[in-house]
């Protein structure tokens, strides 16, 4: 009796899987080089990037100020890097934001960030905020925070576990809310 080796048996299976894998990346590699050679940029892939962005822009009466490390461009989409924020809204009060990364859709006017933090300034009244997540549309002019919203200053606390900001600064907080107030030892006349 002659018996096989397994050693043989590994290598060719291991040659086959190889062979496939290969087949398959250069389909890949072959299809973007056809998009490319015919001015198309395959999807996902963005068309221009950009450093240090600064733009100011007017929606609904709120001032938007906005510095972007970096925005990578794509068609109907964009990236964005190292974002900066400050809001400027009608009814007087101020909002920063700072996040590490979002993404901007062309189509239905929206942007998502990651992690946003800031500030929440009226008159003398500040507050520290954060969230995992925060949506905006232009369509409504709503800031939405999915994920949860916290925020914090010398009056007190607030948390949620789904915040809207409305415009003219109204928050609607939803899915566990509490608000805790610090006694500043003032009278009450």
């Amino acid at each position: 009796m002659t018996e096989k080796s397994p050693w043989k048996k590994r290598i060719l299976i291991l040659l086959l899987v190889l062979g496939i894998g290969g087949y398959f990346a250069f389909e890949v590699v072959k299809d973007a080089a056809r998009d490319l050679s015919e001015g198309r940029i395959p999807a996902g892939i963005p068309d221009s990037i950009l450093e240090n962005v600064k733009m100011d822009r007017e929606v609904n009466g709120d001032l938007w100020k906005a510095d972007l490390g970096k925005v990578e461009r794509g068609k109907g989409w964009a990236n964005l890097y190292d974002i900066d924020v400050e809001l400027i809204r009608v009814n007087g009060q101020v909002w920063t934001m700072q996040a590490p990364k979002g993404r901007y859709f062309e189509k239905n006017m929206r942007a998502d960030v990651t992690n946003p933090r800031g500030t929440m300034t009226e008159g003398a009244l500040l507050f520290h905020y954060r969230a995992p997540a925060a949506s905006w549309e232009q369509k409504t002019n709503y800031l939405v925070f999915p994920k949860g919203f916290e925020a914090s200053g010398d009056l007190g606390a607030f948390e949620a576990g789904y915040m809207t900001l409305i415009p003219g600064g109204i928050m609607e907080a939803e899915r566990g809310a509490t608000v805790k107030w610090f006694d500043r030892g003032e009278k009450i006349p």
